[in-house]
């Protein structure tokens, strides 16, 4: 059957739906034992119920998931591996007063990971020196120089955060030097494990703790808990307090949602308590940014991760890649005022250079047969071909790699779909001798290949991939009418946040929609009001789509009813409260 002509196929007994997108979207299961058991938890909010039962959370943590508690969800830190031999090596040091290097990741994670540890180390009176590496000069991970210049300033004990996995020749340099290394990461490990110190990280293989979902963020926070416990048995804090350790959750949460990790129960509670603290805008270089970003209303994840987190890894991207860890650890105001404004600046640029790499990349694409697409070019920044892959994907439902080439040694950026691990894929293509060095998560990676040879592994990755109609597939959370979207459904739902991977915002079906008023905003947006046949009508926004078949279809003069998959905002204006539709889709009919 031609895909383009399909409005609707049986498929283990769930319709599917195909849009204008080019997906086909179905309803998530819902397991009416679960929902009958759950209604007297839940009266009169049957719509909540449902999104619950569709996210299958289990009956004994729906608690847990409304009102994640750190008390009652964070287990003991030791119960990652090496974390008591870090934390006691780290305490040793603090107690002898001697310098500790700190070499973070230049992205948000390794940003925010930076900023926990020195920010602790600052309020206990340790001494310390940190390092963010230059994305274009020294690339991801550790390297030599970095450790010789830590090591120059008295620097004996370097934990390596949100990095360090891979990076056994580095190890044994400084080891070399005499420098004990302690990796605190969460990235998985390829064929050794380098000889550091310690390796505390949840996604090692030796690693029993299940704590596989936390970013590094959240590991370093686990290690800084350990820390804390540990000084205090050892009375550390006879003439202080002991820091209050809660006020560092603002940014174990921004690297938490900005990595894109799984919101498991964990993680729902460092992100739900991280953006509590983040409201009171304890930390001054976040409210430095905050004010910078125009943000009017009660900063949620979708700031964390759509505002805040890209002015923080534009610095990484396009300008000076410790701006953004130096935000978040410094606390004059005046200089961070100046560093926000900067990281604006950057975020920009990074707009317009990563908009140009994009229309090459998918000019390439689009001459691109392959399954997998294996886009290159000398004039792409490395800093924005991450972003570019990511728009890749998500336009061709295919895995994307982007490379930004150079004379000797190139850089690539990838992204996947369902069902092909892409970490695994880059690990396998090291072992198999085509890349130089890389690795990954299931659904985004990162290589280093000599120039020589893309051609030979633009071969490799033929028939590593087969594209099937999974890869177009999207779940909507269940169908609603038009009359039901109000302020008090609204403030149902948000039982649920935070959102993130594994717990996406609600996406509802409503059909039958009248389309009327529609104008554009801001040029690439369009703004639309929908109607029902009662007479309800609800302001819609269609973002950035503009010369897009949604466009077509929303300025098509015809009056056709149509079928659209969105997503419910908040409006605040002149204090009155009002709920719009964010359009995400419109099926065919």
């Amino acid at each position: 059957m031609d895909k383009l002509n399909q409005v609707a196929v049986k498929n283990n007994k769930l319709e599917k739906y195909y849009s204008f997108k080019g997906n086909f979207w179905s309803e998530r299961n819902h397991d009416k034992t679960l929902f009958n058991s759950l209604k007297n938890k839940f009266p009169n909010e049957d719509i909540l119920l449902q999104l619950l039962v569709s996210r299958n959370i289990a009956l004994q943590d729906i608690d847990d998931f409304i009102n994640p508690k750190l008390k009652n969800l964070l287990p003991d830190p030791h119960t990652i591996d090496d974390m008591k031999k870090a934390s006691d090596k780290i305490c040793n040091f603090i107690k002898r007063k001697k310098k500790i290097g700190i070499f973070g990741d230049y992205d948000v994670d390794g940003s925010s990971s930076t900023a926990i540890v020195c920010n602790y180390l600052k309020s206990i009176g340790a001494t310390f020196e940190y390092y963010i590496p230059d994305r274009i000069g020294e690339g991801y991970g550790p390297n030599k120089q970095a450790f010789d210049i830590l090591k120059e300033k008295k620097c004996e004990l370097i934990l390596t955060l949100d990095c360090g996995t891979s990076s056994n020749e580095e190890i044994n340099h400084a080891n070399s030097k005499g420098i004990d290394i302690i990796v605190v990461d969460h990235h998985l490990e390829g064929d050794k494990l380098p000889d550091a110190f310690a390796i505390v990280n949840p996604n090692k293989k030796a690693d029993k703790s299940n704590l596989n979902n936390l970013c590094a963020a959240g590991v370093v926070f686990f290690l800084i808990i350990s820390i804390n416990r540990s000084l205090k048995e050892n009375n550390f804090f006879t003439n202080s307090e002991p820091p209050n350790l809660l006020k560092l959750l603002d940014l174990v949460a921004l690297g938490t949602i900005c990595d894109l990790v799984q919101l498991d129960l964990v993680n729902r509670a460092l992100v739900k308590q991280g953006i509590k603290v983040m409201n009171k805008l304890l930390n001054s270089g976040i409210k430095s940014l905050v004010d910078c970003s125009s943000i009017k209303d009660e900063i949620s994840e979708y700031h964390l991760g759509f505002v805040l987190g890209p002015r923080i890894n534009a610095a990484g991207r396009v300008g000076d890649s410790k701006l953004g860890a130096t935000l978040l650890i410094n606390n004059r105001n005046d200089l961070n005022l100046s560093i926000a404004e900067k990281l604006n600046y950057y975020n920009q640029l990074r707009k317009k250079i990563e908009k140009k790499v994009e229309l090459q990349a998918i000019n390439q694409a689009n001459n691109n047969s392959e399954e997998i697409i294996c886009v290159h070019s000398k004039d792409w920044h490395p800093g924005v071909i991450g972003i570019v892959a990511g728009k890749l994907t998500e336009n061709f439902k295919r895995p994307s790699i982007v490379i930004s080439e150079d004379e000797n040694v190139c850089k690539a950026s990838c992204r996947s779909v369902k069902n092909f691990h892409m970490g695994d894929f880059i690990i396998k293509a090291v072992r198999d001798g085509f890349l130089i060095s890389g690795g990954g998560h299931e659904m985004a990676g990162g290589f280093s290949i000599l120039n020589e040879k893309i051609d030979a592994f633009k071969d490799y990755i033929k028939n590593k991939f087969s594209v099937s109609d999974i890869h177009h597939e999207k779940n909507y959370d269940l169908e609603i009418n038009l009359s039901s979207v109000n302020l008090d459904l609204y403030k149902s739902i948000t039982k649920l946040q935070p959102y993130g991977m594994g717990n996406p915002k609600p996406k509802f079906l409503i059909r039958n929609c009248i389309k009327t008023f529609v104008k554009p905003a801001a040029e690439i947006h369009l703004i639309v009001y929908l109607n029902d046949i009662y007479g309800n009508s609800i302001k819609s926004i269609a973002f950035n789509c503009i010369q897009t078949e949604i466009a077509k279809i929303l300025t098509d003069e015809d009056e056709k009813e149509l079928d659209v998959i969105c997503t419910l905002q908040l409006n605040r204006w002149n204090g009155n409260e009002n709920v719009e539709l964010i359009i995400e889709d419109i099926l065919k009919k």
